[in-house]
């Protein structure tokens, strides 16, 4: 039950930072007005600066687009506990998705040059969210 309520809290907080990229994004919510602790707000030289460029995106979409689908799907998976092929599958996207933030968190202190809170936390929620599915999965 431990692993459960880890997953929802750590897929909440996943979920808001994405909707939060992509409500800024599209011009929705001012980044500056928005009720967010200041060292997470995004501003012109963090992480506004990046979400418009090309590595932010895959397949034409939004990586936080993505963040989006990823987190309501793991809520799901944790509140209607399919077979465990799904589980299994979803372990394995779930790693995929820590392979590809470990790219991004290359490519955010290498190339870009930018020190993005909120990029960083969202990587190490992808993290905890694939240790814990792997956990759980193992525990049952």
């Amino acid at each position: 039950m431990w692993v459960e309520i880890t997953i929802l809290l750590l897929v909440t907080i996943g979920f808001y930072i994405s909707l939060y990229f992509t409500l800024v994004y599209f011009g929705f919510i001012n980044p500056q007005r928005f009720p967010i602790p200041d060292i997470c707000k995004l501003s012109e030289n963090t992480c506004q600066k990046i979400i418009y460029t090309r590595y932010a995106h895959l397949l034409g979409l939004p990586n936080f687009i993505y963040g989006i689908f990823y987190y309501v799907a793991s809520f799901i998976l944790v509140i209607s506990d399919p077979n465990g092929y799904i589980k299994i599958a979803f372990i394995l996207i779930a790693w995929f998705v820590v392979c590809f933030g470990v790219y991004l968190i290359y490519v955010l202190i290498r190339v870009l040059k930018v020190n993005c809170v909120l990029c960083f936390i969202s990587h190490g929620l992808n993290f905890l969210l694939a240790i814990s599915f792997t956990i759980r999965e193992f525990l049952q």
